[in-house]
């Protein structure tokens, strides 16, 4: 699918490159082809500084702000120097810097150019300036090149992530364009402005002096995303010394919170609340960090009425102990709070029924009793996924939401998920499964 979509972008680039006429500079314009010399390089430079970009579920992305010294060559130079440009940054970058396998280089050498080939054919439509001689902007131009250019380079990038990771495209998407990181990219674009007309001003003297400016902008970039990494390592200590203290349930709250994505991006949740219950789902647990608890998590047996009455404080206990991130007040709060609440309204602590239980809530209590069923316990041994299947089945509309039940049943990524835990049992079903799908498919072409 990588293939499909790289041969689509390469079409569509190489549409763009060659429907315009081309300008040829004269071969003894020093200061134009000393300019095309000094953006490639300075493209180059900045692409290679780049920092990676991790997300749950999706790998990591490269971000640079080679987009400004690109931006930037729109406002100076003709057609086609600023896709060639482009795609010379991606050529060098991507292949002998990062080492990435051709399929990647490919890739992104065909949506830069498309990105930059594109944005700047609008841009001259709309009847933004080309000019190296003189500073000469207009403003209205020059927005749409930018939101051209971010739609087609964060779209596409979306669309691959979404290929190799069988995620949605809206959620890779917003993944990558989501939160503050679009609100950066559109401010530090304005450099790209003041960069032709430093250029146009003093030349390469103009280039030097927004050197610091752009490494400013890229240390921004690498502050925020410290902030965002050590916050989630933070969360997963947090649970990690939960954990400790049984170890039957060591990387529980990592997988409900995986299982609990899944579900929520396979019921058409927006990405944003996708993220919210993965938060809440991580954190369902943390309530048991409390000493009251511990006697009960080191217990080997059934517990008895009294201790699963204490037990079912901890939802909670969890919910106060996120309350206390200003970030977690509200949904997230609410989603640990309830992921004990049953469908039919016999759940605790509040008693709640139906729709009325928030989604996240809903979600995490089907991912919570699912990898509970088909982990090792100390009271029993793990279920097989058929079996857990067939007991969210049964309990649905009772304890479970019947919608989600359906969603788990017939989620492939929720096996995909389940890989590891996987027993012979399960293997041998999907082998069966996989065998008909095969020999269906084989009846319908004969």
């Amino acid at each position: 699918m990588l293939y499909v979509l790289t041969a689509g972008l390469s079409v569509a680039a190489g549409i763009t490159l060659f429907a315009p006429s081309w300008t040829l500079p004269q071969p003894g314009d020093v200061k134009y082809w000393n300019g095309l010399a000094a953006f490639a390089l300075l493209g180059i430079v900045c692409d290679s500084s780049f920092l990676r970009i991790t997300r749950p579920g999706s790998g990591y992305v490269k971000a640079s702000v080679a987009f400004i010294p690109l931006l930037g060559s729109v406002l100076l130079f003709d057609h086609p120097w600023p896709m060639l440009m482009s795609g010379l940054t991606a050529l060098v970058v991507d292949a002998f810097v990062r080492r990435k396998p051709l399929i990647r280089v490919w890739f992104n050498i065909a949506q830069y150019m498309l990105a930059v080939g594109l944005g700047g054919m609008i841009y001259r439509v709309l009847g933004g300036p080309t000019v190296l001689d003189h500073f000469d902007f207009r403003l209205l131009p020059f927005v749409v090149l930018v939101t051209v250019f971010f739609v087609i380079n964060q779209g596409s990038v979306a669309l691959g992530i979404a290929t190799l990771n069988q995620l949605s495209v809206r959620e890779s998407w917003s993944r990558l364009a989501g939160g503050s990181s679009i609100l950066y990219d559109f401010v530090s674009s304005s450099l790209a402005i003041l960069l032709a007309f430093l250029y146009t001003q003093l030349q390469l003297v103009g280039l030097a002096i927004l050197i610091v400016p752009l490494f400013f902008v890229r240390h921004m970039y690498q502050m925020n995303l410290q902030v965002e990494r050590a916050n989630r390592e933070l969360l997963e200590l947090m649970v990690k010394s939960i954990e400790a203290r049984d170890p039957y349930t060591s990387g529980h709250s990592v997988r409900v919170s995986e299982y609990a994505r899944q579900i929520a991006r396979e019921a058409g949740l927006p990405p944003k609340l996708v993220d919210q219950i993965g938060t809440a789902a991580l954190l369902h647990d943390v309530g048991k960090i409390y000493e009251e608890f511990a006697p009960l998590l080191r217990k080997e047996g059934r517990l008895t009425p009294e201790e699963r009455m204490l037990m079912q404080a901890h939802p909670v206990r969890s919910a106060e102990l996120a309350g206390t991130i200003a970030e977690f007040r509200g949904k997230v709060e609410t989603d640990i709070r309830n992921h004990h609440e049953n469908y039919d309204g016999s759940g605790y602590p509040d008693g709640l029924a139906g729709e009325s239980i928030p989604i996240g809530a809903r979600i995490i209590m089907v991912a919570d009793t699912l990898d509970a069923m088909t982990t090792d316990r100390p009271y029993r041994k793990a279920l097989s996924l058929h079996r857990a299947l067939d007991e969210l089945s049964k309990h649905a509309g009772r304890q479970f939401d019947p919608k989600l039940v359906a969603i788990v049943t017939k989620s492939a990524g929720i096996r995909r998920l389940l890989g590891p835990q996987l027993t012979t049992e399960d293997t041998t079903l999907l082998s069966m499964e996989a065998i008909g799908r095969s020999r269906r498919a084989s009846a319908r072409t004969t």
